[in-house]
């Protein structure tokens, strides 16, 4: 089980008593996962949720990225 106060660095979701939690690591500090979105978004902007930009903006950012570039925009 993970640590009862871990949160997704991407969505904010409450990790306790949850499994299956990826951790991935920027400048030595570890950042809680809870699924394969979070993971692929944290990994296009890690230096954004590392240095504690407003994870929502991010995330917003990212998926209207991703759907422009679907759209064939690019």
């Amino acid at each position: 089980m993970n640590d009862p106060t871990e949160s997704c660095a991407v969505c904010g979701k409450d990790l306790a008593n949850t499994s299956g939690v990826a951790h991935l690591y920027r400048d030595g500090k570890a950042f809680p996962l809870c699924c394969p979105l979070c993971v692929d978004l944290f990994q296009r902007a890690p230096k954004r949720f590392a240095d504690g930009e407003r994870p929502q903006t991010v995330v917003e950012e990212l998926l209207a990225e991703i759907k422009w570039k679907n759209s064939g925009g690019g």
